[in-house]
C-alpha cells in the first residue's frame, strides 16, 4: 500500500473503526472529540467530500497518513503498515464483486447461472474493524461496542467453478 492509496480511505470509516464517531456533523464537517489529546468541545474536524481532517486544537491536518502518523506516532512507513494492517483487503478498491443471482419467476434460485460461483468464507472475525461496516453500524445508530458483542465480520473470497457444457 502507497500513500495514494491508504489516502483513498475515508476518513470517517477509518474513524469509525477505530471506535470514533461525531459529536455532530453539519453538512460534509463531521465534529469529533480529538483523537489525538483531551477535550471537553469537539475540535476535531473531518471534512468528508476533501478526505482530509483538522485539529484546531493542535493547529495540524492533513490526509489520512498524517492522522495515522500522529495517531501512531510513527513515519510515514510505520504509518502505512499499521493502515495496511488495519485495511488490508481494501487497499485497491472499495468494491465487492458479486456474482448475480438470478430467480426464476417462482422465486426459486436457478442453480445454472448461481452454480457458477461458490463463496468461500475467509474468516469470521470480532470486533468489526472495516469502515464501510462501521459507517453501516454508524449510519443505522448501532452502537459499535454492541455490534461488535453479537456480530462477527466476515471475510469471503469468491471463486468461479469449472463448468463444463
Amino acid at each position: 500500500m502507497n500513500c495514494e492509496q491508504a489516502n483513498q480511505i475515508d476518513l470517517v470509516d477509518y474513524l469509525c473503526a477505530l471506535g470514533f464517531n461525531p459529536k455532530k456533523i453539519r453538512r460534509e464537517n463531521h465534529w469529533y472529540s480529538s483523537p489525538l489529546r483531551q477535550e471537553k468541545e469537539a475540535s476535531f474536524k473531518v471534512n468528508k467530500n476533501k478526505n482530509v481532517w483538522y485539529d484546531h486544537g493542535l493547529g495540524k491536518g492533513g490526509s489520512l497518513v498524517d492522522f495515522a502518523k500522529e495517531f501512531y506516532r510513527c513515519n510515514v512507513s510505520e504509518a502505512l503498515q499499521k493502515i495496511y494492517l488495519f485495511h488490508p483487503h481494501k487497499s485497491v478498491q472499495n468494491i465487492v464483486d458479486r456474482p448475480p443471482v438470478h430467480l426464476h419467476q417462482n422465486g426459486e434460485r436457478n442453480n445454472q447461472v448461481a452454480g457458477e460461483t461458490a463463496i468461500k468464507i475467509i474468516a469470521a472475525k470480532q470486533p468489526i474493524t472495516d469502515p464501510n461496516l462501521c459507517s453501516y453500524l454508524f449510519k443505522r445508530r448501532i452502537e459499535k461496542n454492541i455490534a461488535d458483542k453479537y456480530c462477527h465480520e466476515i471475510i469471503l473470497q469468491l471463486q468461479k467453478k469449472n463448468t463444463k457444457p
